[in-house]
């Protein structure tokens, strides 16, 4: 019995051996490949051409920044942004001539006048004034809709009591 125990550990044995040598060959085999290729015309061609390539994409975008169509882009985006703020100041404006409620008028104006991006104030007062018209369609103002007009003024930078003191005058008119 022993003997075959000896027999077989010596089989397993062999096994792990040539398994170690052969992956030992293997891996040698892959390094000088890996180094083959490395060394290779082919390598140094492909390292060269990615070179070559990078370098002409940061001549592009050189070219493309230092060229007038950029200038004339920007401009022409300031050119579109100025236009946009300003009609979007005259359509609050007209707003606030329709409702009837001068705060919204006057609101309009002076986001039509600064210089400052002002497209988040001007959907905030758009916003209040589709709410003042739905509260005057109703003939109600409940005290969570005063709450909210409150909010809103205040938030937009109006004064909240004048201001509700013109929604329920147009209210009662």
């Amino acid at each position: 019995m022993n003997d075959s125990n000896t027999e077989k550990k010596g089989f397993f044995q062999k096994i792990a051996d040539k398994f170690k040598n052969t992956s030992e060959k293997v891996a040698d085999k892959v390094e000088d490949t890996i180094e083959d290729v490395k060394n290779s015309e082919f390598a140094w061609k492909v390292t060269e051409t990615a070179q070559n390539i990078s370098a002409k994409a940061k001549d592009m975008v050189q070219d493309v920044k230092d060229s007038e169509i950029v200038d004339k882009v920007g401009d022409a985006a300031k050119d579109l942004a100025e236009r946009a703020k300003k009609f979007g100041g005259k359509v609050l404006e007209k707003l606030g001539n329709v409702s009837g409620i001068p705060i919204l008028k006057n609101a309009g104006e002076k986001l039509r006048a600064t210089t400052e991006d002002t497209t988040v104030k001007e959907d905030q007062l758009d916003e209040l004034d589709k709410f003042v018209a739905v509260i005057l369609e109703d003939g109600v103002i409940t005290p969570e809709e005063e709450t909210l007009l409150v909010q809103k003024a205040e938030s937009l930078g109006l004064d909240a009591q004048a201001f509700l003191a013109e929604v329920r005058e147009k209210m009662h008119a």
